[in-house]
């Protein structure tokens, strides 16, 4: 398989940071986003290997990739893999918080580990690293926010803290596109 570069995608000479990148929908945002001509840079927890894939794979395409490790429930790590990606990529133009925990059961069955856990990664983390992103981010720049379904149609008992967490990421991401829309930075 030979290298393609990308010389004139929509993101040519973009930074990226995709939280989560390492698997499902993230790692699958993260090639999108190098394909489009973006460099990118993906956090993990525990999915080395898998994060070390993705970066093979943006590669592929010619772009520069960087796996961080960061877990999005601590508040210094969540904050702080916006600047090591500046560094990393030379600056920052799009963030995309699309790490997430989902936990569903029971109301009366979730521990209150569970329910700091899920708010920690689900809302504080995206909360965390868009502040981060928008003191770092040139003008123009783009903030997206993986959300759920589940804050419109709940299938069935049992997801209201996952969707508690998706909810308050409607709030959130409408305060920053009023705040940051000055700037030319949308929230989506």
């Amino acid at each position: 398989m030979g290298v393609m570069t990308t010389t004139h995608g929509t993101l040519h000479g973009k930074a990226a940071l995709v939280t989560g990148g390492s698997r499902g929908i993230g790692a699958a945002t993260a090639v999108r986003l190098a394909r489009e001509g973006a460099d990118v840079a993906v956090t993990y927890v525990d999915g080395k290997e898998a994060a070390a894939d993705v970066v093979r794979r943006i590669e592929a395409l010619g772009r520069r990739g960087v796996a961080l490790r960061a877990d999005s429930a601590d508040a210094e790590e969540a904050a702080g893999a916006v600047p090591r990606t500046a560094e990393a990529l030379g600056g920052l133009d799009v963030l995309v918080n699309n790490a997430g925990v989902g936990v569903l059961g029971p109301l009366d069955e979730l521990s209150l580990a569970q329910v700091d856990r899920v708010l920690a990664v689900n809302v504080r983390g995206v909360f965390l690293a868009s502040r981060a992103a928008a003191a770092l981010m040139r003008d123009g720049g783009r903030i997206i926010t993986i959300g759920s379904c589940m804050t419109q149609r709940v299938p069935g008992p049992g997801g209201t803290l996952y969707t508690t967490s998706k909810s308050a990421l409607i709030g959130l991401t409408r305060a920053l596109a009023r705040e940051l829309g000055p700037r030319g930075i949308t929230a989506n």
